[in-house]
This record gives C-alpha cells, structure tokens and sequence, in this order.
C-alpha cells in the first residue's frame, strides 16, 4: 500500500511539472523578412499554423515534400502550411518552379526564426496552435494525418492571432516606408562634444546605443572596429530605434549616416591579420581570474605604453581586443570559449608576437584577407 502511495505521489508531482511547466514553454513569433510566396491575410488567421524549415540543397527536406504537400491538399482550408528557408529568393523561386511547387514560403537570411526555435539542423517543423504556442516539433514525415486531424479536433474552431507571424520589410532609405502594416519607422540620435562610454541595451520596444561612433558603427554594421575609418575628429552619440528593425541593423546604420550629414563610402580592402591557433591550452588554466570586471561574463581592459591587461576575455575576445587597441589586427578561429586573463606587451610588433608565441603557447599565421571598409566623414 505504501509503494502504490508513493507511486501516485511521484505521479501527482510529475503531472503537476506537465501541467504548470511546460505552457510556459514554446511561444513564439515567425518573423518574416521577405514573402516568397504570400498567403492570404484570411490565411494568416488560420487556427493552426504548420512551419517547414528546409533548403533547396536538402535532400531529406524535398522528399519529404509529397507527404507534407498531401496534407496541405486536404486539411489547407484549416491549417497554414509556411516553408522557411534562409536562401536568396531567386534561388528558392527557380526550385519551386522547376519542381512546379506553390507552396507558401518565406526566407530568412539573418537566421531569426532559426535562433528563437533553436533549430540546430534542417528538415524542421512545428505546428503552432492560434496564440502561437508550439503544440508540436519534429521531422515533416511524423506530421501524419491522424495526429493532424486531433490538433484540428481540438484547435480548428478557433481564429488564430495576427501577431504569431509579422512582416519585417526591409527598410527603402528614401522615404522611410512603413515596416510594418502597425508601426511607422522611429529613428532618434544626438551628438556629445565629450567622451561617453559604450553602452547598448534593448528594452520598452526600442534599441539603444551610446558611445564612440566607430564603436557603435562596429556593431550595427557587423563587422570589426578597424574596418571603420572615421577621418573627422572622434565623436560620441546616442541612437535609438524601434526594435523591430534589429534585424536590419546594417540598414539603419546607413539611414542614421545620411540623416545625420555624415558621408559614408564602402571600399573593399586588403588587411595583414595575425591569426591566432591555440596549440596546447593547458598553461592558459593556471592563469588567475583578477575579477576587475563586473561580472566573470564581462571582459574589461586596461592599457599603458607597455601592456595590456584583459579580465575575463575568450581567446576570440582578446583578438578583437588587441585589434581594437593596437596598430595591428588579430583573429582568432577557434572553438575554446573559456575566459582567462590575460597580460601582454603591446609596446611593438616583435614583442608582442614573441609574447603570444612563447608565453601564450599560440601558432601565429600571417594571412592577408580582403574585407569591406566604411570610410566615414563630415559632409
């Protein structure tokens, strides 16, 4: 009698974890950032919503297009079926042409979806029920029609909510049209005459940045602090935008450029780059911690003639670092994320190498790589 109490307590716990748990898992919203093939707005509303994740060069992800296309034929009047890719649209337009496919799909090439879904390999898909909760996941092929008609059973009287899908258009520079059918682009900047640290933050619906321009400019544009070459003096500012454009970071950049009288020009250019290969990573472990940063998650720098002192850095972290604080540009390829402390002598060339060859224990291989440049200044 006490194993049976038992075991209906264990159970009783376990239905409670089911219960209370997992509804607060699995909610998302599909972001659009480009129509392929759109469906209806009527569609959009459809109690249940099925997200395909696929690519024209997946194998496994066309086959299994005759069995998802045979569900859509019969249960597409309550059901949504939507094709993700993060291919170019003339690739996917000639696939679905040459296979004569008009299903309903959609790209994305900054990898939105893929990152919020945690979808780590393709083919993927999920159902969604009407307020956007993930009601199931799995391959294409386990999606059967029994287990679809039972989602209908349960979900196909229901209006699903507009917001489980959003439009993102890309941003047209020239007369700032609307992202969004709900919301009018917002772009606020001011310029300091004096020194700001760098800041970022993403809270109330709007992206902040403050600090050196060519800072900021790293991160919106993507790409590393010395392919940014300001030639006025160095100035600070603060720039706020909506965040529905997070993902068009890039563009905004060059919005704010135009809109605050600052010329820009992009050249490709060739850079000498030290590529950093660790080859044993055993003495980095005896390395003290200093702890002078906030937290072990925040890297922090000093620097004097001499040396350049890193709290809590990656071995990715130091290479931008020291491509951020000395003449010569550093990167590094590898897949140890660990943070250490490092403290190396910057004061030339030869003893900095020496430093990181000898003490450091890394391979340095000198290659020349062409990359894109933004060359910014006063009108």
């Amino acid at each position: 009698m006490l194993k049976k109490d038992l075991f209906l307590k264990k159970l009783t716990f376990f239905n409670f974890l089911i219960v209370f748990l997992i509804p607060i898992l699995g909610f998302g919203q599909i972001k659009i950032n480009q129509w392929i093939h759109e469906p209806s707005s009527e569609q959009l509303h459809s109690s249940l919503v099925y997200v395909d994740f696929w690519a024209t060069w997946c194998a496994p992800c066309i086959s299994s297009m005759p069995h998802t296309q045979a569900l859509e034929k019969k249960f597409g009047d309550q059901v949504l079926f939507l094709y993700i890719s993060d291919e170019p649209e003339n690739k996917i337009k000639t696939f679905m042409s040459r296979k004569k496919y008009n299903f309903y799909t959609a790209n994305d090439p900054e990898h939105y979806n893929y990152n919020h879904f945690n979808i780590k390999a393709i083919p993927a898909a999920m159902l969604l029920n009407p307020v956007g909760k993930i009601i199931w996941q799995g391959k294409p092929w386990e999606l059967d029609e029994r287990l679809l008609k039972k989602f209908i059973a349960k979900y196909g009287q229901k209006k699903g909510k507009s917001n489980r899908i959003k439009l993102y258009k890309r941003i047209k520079l020239n007369d700032k049209e609307k992202y969004t059918t709900e919301n009018k682009f917002s772009l606020k900047y001011k310029r300091f005459d004096y020194d700001i640290p760098f800041k970022s933050s993403h809270e109330h619906r709007q992206i902040t940045y403050q600090g050196a321009l060519k800072s900021i400019l790293s991160k919106m544009l993507n790409v590393e602090p010395y392919q940014i070459q300001i030639q006025n003096d160095m100035t600070y500012w603060k720039i706020v935008f909506s965040d529905q454009f997070e993902l068009q970071q890039p563009k905004v950049a060059e919005l704010f450029l135009k809109s605050a009288g600052l010329n820009w020009q992009k050249l490709d250019k060739k850079f000498k780059i030290y590529q950093l290969n660790e080859r044993d990573t055993s003495s980095w472990l005896s390395r003290d911690l200093y702890q002078y940063a906030e937290s072990p998650d925040k890297s922090l720098s000093m620097i004097d003639d001499y040396f350049l002192t890193i709290d809590n850095a990656s071995a990715k972290q130091l290479a931008h670092i020291l491509s951020d604080k000395t003449p010569w540009i550093f990167t590094y390829e590898g897949a140890n994320n660990q943070v250490y402390d490092w403290n190396i002598r910057i004061d030339n060339l030869e003893n900095l190498l020496k430093n990181l060859i000898s003490d450091l224990n890394f391979e340095i291989i000198e290659i020349t790589k062409q990359l894109p440049v933004y060359i910014i200044k006063q009108k």
